[in-house]
This record gives C-alpha cells, sequence and structure tokens, in this order.
C-alpha cells in the first residue's frame, strides 16, 4: 500500500509539468495593499481591557506577505499614522511590532471619519494593489463642537458619505468594518461596508479582537491552507514554506512543533535555526519554517478549531466568486480549482485522485457539507462549481473548501456575511381579513426613491400577479395589503428587492416567501381547545383507567435505553463541530429490516404457496425471454454484450423510493442535527465542466440548507429582473 500511494504521488507531481492551461478563473495577480486603522477612544478601556489589540495589529503584521503593502493608523479626536505606509519586510514589522505597543485608550473623542480621510491617501483604481482597510471601532461618530456647526458630529457623518467613501468606491478599495461590543454603531458600520463592497463582523467582546481580525485578513489577503486536524497537518514536496497559527489557552502548556522525523521544535530552540522564525504573544505561536520536510507535522499544543497553518506553494487551491457581502436569496456562485503556477490544473488523471468538498456553516453555527468531486463526471476545464441561492439567515457565513489528493492537502477558509439593508414585516389582520407586507429600510442606507419593491402574489386558482409597491414617506416602508381576492385558499407572495444605497451602492435581494392560508383565524381563539383536551372529569375516569398502563410501558424499557441520553446534549452543546454524514450502511439495514418485517404482517395466503408461485413465474416467463432473446441475438455480439453489461448492477440503479427517501434533496439539513453529505446528481444536464452548477444549494432562514422541490426555478423568472413590465398579470 505504501509503495502505490508513493507511486501515485510521483506521478500526480510529474503529471503537473505537462498538464494543459485552462486560464477561465480571475487570477488578479496584484499584491495586498492593507491598511490598519484601530480606534483608542477612551471607550476602549471598558471593551478592551486587557488592550488585546495589541496582539491583534501583531498577529496580521506577522501574517502579511513580503510582497504587501501596508499601514496603521490610529484614532481618538486626532489620527496618528503610526506605522507609515511602506512595502513590508522584515525591518518594517520590526517596526510596526515596536509601534504597536504604544496602542493604548486616551482619546477623548471618536473622529472615525478623519481616520477613514487620511487613511485613503494614495488609494487609487491604477495604484497596482488589491487595497483593503481593517476598520475597528467600539463607538460612533462622536466630535467635539465646532465653530458655527449646530452638531459637528453630524456634520462628519454627511462628510464621510459625500465625500470620503467615494474615494475609496471608485478606487476599488474595500472597508471592512468590525464592530467591538453592541455600543459600537452598526448600522453605520455595515452602511460603510456596503457602499465599498466589504464585509461588516461583530466581536461581542475582547477575547474574540483576534479571531475576527483574522477573519478580516483573510478576505483581505487569501493565503493558501492545508487542513489541520488534531494539531497535525500534512506538508508535501511542493511546499517552499509555512507558518503555523497555534492559539494558546491561558495557563496552556508551552507550544512545540514536531518535524516527521521527530525532532521537536520550540521557541527557544527557533533562536539557533536560521529556517525558523518564531513569533510568540499573549495567546498565540506563530512559527514560520522555510524548507520544511515533506511529511506529517504535529504541533504539541492546546488544541483550538483557529489553529491553522497556511503555505507557500506553486500548487494552490484558487476560491472565487464569493462577495464579502451577500443578500438574502441572492445567488452565490462559487468556482473552485487547482492551479499550479498560476494554471488550472485540468489533467484527468490528478483529478481523479483529488476529492474536493464544501462546508457551509450557517450564523447559528450549524454546518453542511458536499462532495463535489466525481470521478466519472469531471470539469473539462477542471473548475468546479457550486451555486447556493438561499442564504437567508443574518450574519456570519463560513465557506471551508478542501482538496485533498494522494500527496498534497490544500484548504480556503473564507468569511462572507449577510446583510439585510431591508426588513420584511407582516402583520394579520383576522378582522378585516388582511395581511399587510411591509419592507422597511435599515436606517438611513437605502435610497427609498431609486429603490424598487415587486411582489408575486400566487393565488389558490392556479393564477399570480406582479404587484409593484409603493413607498410611504410616513411609514418610511414600501407596503401592500394581501386579501382573499381570488376565494379562500393558500396565497403565496414573493418579494424582489433591488436597493440602492444612500452612497449608490446597488444590491439585490429575495427574502422568503410569504405565505398565508384564507380565511385569516386568530391562533388564540383555538389555544383554550388544547387544555380542554388535557382536562380529566370524573365521568372520563373509568374510560381512562385502562389506557393508564400503556402509558406507564416505556419506564420498564429503561435498562434498554441508558446509552442514547448522553449523546444528545453532546451534539447540541457543540454544533459546529459536528462531522456527521450519512450512514448508507444504516439505512439500508434498516430498509432490509422493515422489508423483512412486512409480510410477517400480511394474513390469508401461506408464504410458501406465494414462494411458489413466483419461481413459477419466473422459470416461465424468465425462459421465454431467454428463448427469444438468443434466437434474435448474433452470436459474434454475444461476448461484447456480456463484457458491456457487467456482473453487479450500480447502487444508482436501486428503486427510485430509496433514493428519493436517502437523497431527499437536503444540502445543509438543520433540521437534522449534524451535517449531510448530499451524493451529486446521477443525470448530468450539461457538459462536466459546469460540475456541481445544477445543484441547487438552498439556506433558508429559518430552517435549513434545503433544497426546494416546489421552487422550480421561479427565483429566476422574468419578473425578478426588474426589466418585465411591473402591470402585467401572469394568469
Amino acid at each position: 500500500m505504501q509503495i502505490f500511494r508513493w507511486l501515485s504521488g510521483v506521478i500526480v507531481l510529474s503529471l503537473l509539468s505537462f498538464i494543459p492551461s485552462f486560464p477561465v478563473l480571475a487570477d488578479d495577480a496584484r499584491p495586498s495593499d492593507v491598511r490598519i486603522i484601530v480606534d483608542i477612544s477612551g471607550s476602549m478601556k471598558e471593551t478592551d481591557p486587557q488592550n488585546l489589540r495589541v496582539p491583534a495589529v501583531n498577529l496580521l503584521v506577522e501574517l502579511l506577505p513580503d510582497n504587501a503593502q501596508a499601514g496603521v493608523w490610529t484614532f481618538g479626536q486626532y489620527v496618528n499614522m503610526l506605522v507609515p505606509l511602506n512595502l513590508v519586510d522584515r525591518n518594517w514589522r520590526t517596526q510596526a511590532k515596536d509601534a504597536a505597543k504604544t496602542i493604548n485608550s486616551v482619546g477623548l473623542y471618536t473622529n472615525l471619519s478623519g481616520a477613514l480621510d487620511k487613511a485613503s491617501w494614495k488609494v487609487a483604481a491604477d495604484s497596482g494593489f488589491e487595497q483593503t482597510v481593517i476598520l475597528l471601532t467600539d463607538g460612533r461618530i462622536d466630535m467635539p463642537p465646532g465653530a458655527g456647526q449646530a452638531d459637528a458630529s453630524e456634520a462628519e457623518r454627511q462628510r464621510l458619505f459625500a465625500e470620503v467613501l467615494p474615494q475609496y468606491a471608485q478606487a476599488g478599495a474595500r472597508i471592512h468594518t468590525l464592530a467591538l461590543s453592541d455600543a459600537a454603531d452598526t448600522k453605520l458600520l455595515k452602511q460603510i461596508a456596503l457602499e465599498t463592497g466589504g464585509m461588516f463582523l461583530q466581536a461581542d467582546n475582547a477575547d474574540d479582537l483576534l479571531k475576527v481580525f483574522l477573519k478580516a485578513f483573510d478576505r483581505a489577503v487569501p493565503v493558501e491552507q492545508v487542513p489541520m486536524d488534531n494539531n497535525r497537518f500534512e506538508i508535501d514536496d511542493s511546499v517552499s514554506e509555512f507558518t503555523a497559527l497555534i492559539f494558546r489557552q491561558a495557563g496552556g502548556r508551552e507550544t512545540r512543533l514536531i518535524d516527521p522525523a521527530g525532532h521537536e521544535i520550540s521557541a527557544a530552540s527557533a533562536t539557533q535555526n536560521n529556517n525558523v522564525r518564531w513569533h510568540q504573544d499573549v495567546n498565540f505561536d506563530l512559527i514560520t519554517v522555510k524548507n520544511p520536510a515533506p511529511g506529517s507535522w504535529q504541533a504539541d499544543a492546546d488544541l483550538d478549531p483557529d489553529n491553522r497553518v497556511q503555505v507557500l506553494s506553486d500548487l494552490s487551491l484558487s476560491v472565487d466568486g464569493l462577495p464579502n457581502t451577500i443578500f438574502a436569496g441572492n445567488p452565490v456562485d462559487l468556482e473552485m480549482a487547482l492551479r499550479n503556477q498560476g494554471d488550472v490544473v485540468a489533467e484527468p488523471a490528478i483529478l481523479k485522485l483529488t476529492d474536493f468538498t464544501l462546508k457551509v456553516t450557517a450564523p447559528d453555527g450549524r454546518s453542511g457539507s458536499k462532495l463535489l468531486s466525481d470521478p466519472e463526471h469531471l470539469p473539462l476545464d477542471g473548475v468546479f462549481r457550486e451555486s447556493m441561492t438561499r442564504l437567508s439567515q443574518e450574519g456570519e457565513y463560513r465557506f471551508e473548501i478542501t482538496a485533498v489528493g494522494r500527496t498534497f492537502q490544500r484548504r480556503q477558509v473564507l468569511t462572507a456575511s449577510l446583510m439585510q439593508p431591508m426588513t420584511v414585516q407582516v402583520e394579520d389582520n383576522v378582522e378585516q381579513q388582511r395581511v399587510r407586507i411591509m419592507v422597511t429600510p435599515e436606517g438611513a442606507a437605502v435610497d427609498s426613491e431609486l429603490s424598487r419593491v415587486i411582489a408575486k402574489v400566487s393565488s389558490p386558482d392556479g393564477s399570480s400577479l406582479i404587484h409593484t409597491m409603493e413607498f410611504s414617506a410616513d411609514d418610511n416602508a414600501w407596503s401592500m395589503d394581501l386579501t382573499a381576492d381570488k376565494g379562500p385558499g393558500r396565497y403565496d407572495v414573493m418579494l424582489n428587492i433591488r436597493g440602492v444605497s444612500a452612497g449608490g451602492a446597488t444590491f439585490k435581494s429575495k427574502p422568503d416567501d410569504i405565505i398565508r392560508d384564507f380565511p385569516l383565524t386568530d391562533p388564540a381563539a383555538v389555544m383554550p381547545q388544547e387544555p380542554a383536551v388535557e382536562e380529566t372529569t370524573p365521568a372520563e375516569t373509568p374510560a381512562q383507567t385502562p389506557a393508564e398502563p400503556e402509558i406507564r410501558v416505556p419506564p420498564m424499557t429503561e435498562p434498554e435505553v441508558p446509552a442514547a441520553p448522553p449523546a444528545e446534549p453532546e451534539a447540541e452543546a457543540t454544533p459546529e463541530e459536528e462531522n456527521i454524514v450519512p450512514d448508507l450502511a444504516k439505512r439500508l439495514e434498516e430498509q432490509a429490516a422493515l422489508e423483512e418485517a412486512l409480510p410477517a404482517e400480511e394474513e390469508g395466503v401461506a408464504w410458501w404457496i406465494w414462494l411458489l408461485l413466483a419461481l413459477g413465474n419466473l422459470l416461465i416467463f424468465g425462459g421465454a425471454g431467454y428463448w427469444l432473446f438468443m434466437k434474435r441475438r448474433r452470436p459474434a455480439d454475444t461476448a461484447e454484450d456480456d463484457t458491456a453489461r457487467g456482473p453487479v448492477p450500480d447502487l444508482s440503479e436501486e428503486p427510485s423510493d430509496m433514493i428519493d427517501e436517502d437523497f431527499a434533496g437536503d444540502f445543509d439539513s438543520f433540521a437534522e442535527e449534524g451535517e449531510e453529505d448530499i451524493p451529486l446528481p446521477d443525470d448530468q444536464p450539461s457538459a462536466p465542466s459546469s460540475m456541481g452548477s445544477d445543484t441547487n444549494i438552498d439556506v433558508s432562514l429559518d430552517d435549513d440548507f434545503a433544497i426546494d422541490p416546489d421552487d422550480s426555478g421561479a427565483a429566476d423568472e422574468d419578473w425578478g429582473e426588474f426589466d418585465a413590465d411591473p402591470d402585467d398579470n401572469k394568469p
């Protein structure tokens, strides 16, 4: 087995030199320009009492690649360029870490607009860099009263949107905003991210600060990683350098690295090794190893789900199509591929030996995964595509893409924030038999004159009607009333929103359907019936007495149950760590047991009579069919047909009812606690190059990552593209 694996690895690595290139994915080779802006106002004494902003800045400083450009600013009432904008090298890192020690919480005010204004120096579309700002604050724009200004803070807010943010938007520079604590002006920070195509993140406390910085950094500077499992990771021959980030708990043991030969590397021994750079901070270790030995490495340290290893290698995993900010119902189209020296790897001999998986974790911590690759249906251009159209839960989504080959492993972990600039409110009026639907903009982030909301109402009689919802300045909302115009029954309202922000940024959103059954009923009116069913009157007592033994049967089976209760609390306590895949063998065993039990429940003719009849029919019809087949078949074709047919049917040829039950279309079945690996469709409707693109992965707001079989692509109809006549009625 070891020899086979070694030979496979040699073949794979040798093929990388001869593979054809398919430059179909965006390959932006521009280096990164990262500008870090840190709030030092007095309120930080409470929200960041341990001043964890210092190690957070140090972490980004150490992770920045040598070809990047970076600078650090701090702000209170005044703005200070803490570390000048310059190319990143050893000297710049030393200067930045020394300057970070001066970060404090002495500012009297919060000059957020001024900080972004100062940091916009040399921001331009033709800068030659991919420019990103990471902004951290725990407050809101707060300025001292100015001469002749009734409200200096409001004046700065207006200047921010009229003068400062347009500079970033025109240059294509993104601003990732990080809110520390609930005291921050989250609406303002969300709007800054929206206007510039950035991402909004929130750290509930200072302990989360480091990891929130890391999420923003990963979007600003995408880095190549290898999977890390129980602090173990594999390094292949193509890796020229790796950097291991190991988080250390308070009072935890000292971190050590163990190489494939069993040699230990510590912070002390690293000072004597020119190939190792070890940065030790208050709560993490960052170890960079040049020219590492290939093989299995281990970190002897505290286990943490955010421990990671990033690598420098010619072989990389690219992920395109994931915006920093996503909107409810708006499709997310991912394109994933291996690259060798920048070119897409499309060689089937390599892709057949590589498993591509996608894991999505929702804001509430529940997750689901999917195997994207299938050796029998490989994409011709080497690009695996996956589309998600029903993401709708507000908050952070985590996308983990992994490629595992015979001799290499690669991983990308990216965060995207789902934002809802408009909220939907539904009010039922039972007395008037009317449903009031209102779409309200969040704060002043939406331009009500340019934005538009349309609704498609499907009625019980099968007809549909398109409405353009009107905006009311008094209510500050788009609204419509739903009534039973087409008679009693179920009404389905699909909303389609095209929003324009105050600064001109556009977005599209398709919230979850609003479904109502007419006539409307008051839920409170039927509530008193429930206790009436449970009440026991003296007259009923004799009738219920015989039923009591059945109710008390479960305690008699307690000795058989003790193993079940401990498993449930553990799964609920850590949903993000669940790794549950479909146990097909168990499902088939259960189905077989059920099928065996069914005949025993039947009454009438004995089972052996049915068996004899079945065997007789099989002999008669089978013999006749075989005689006709042999008579018509040409002798020359016999050998070829036997070879083509094969002795064992494929599992995919099982009855469709089993397939429907086992593979109901769930990508992430959040209703079931854990992960679901969903198989690819049996029939590929298009060329292999569109691998995975026909699998509609839906993540609904309240339930799960479920494919809705009744949707039938309604979200993509012409009515939702805003170019259809809103007055057209579609019967």
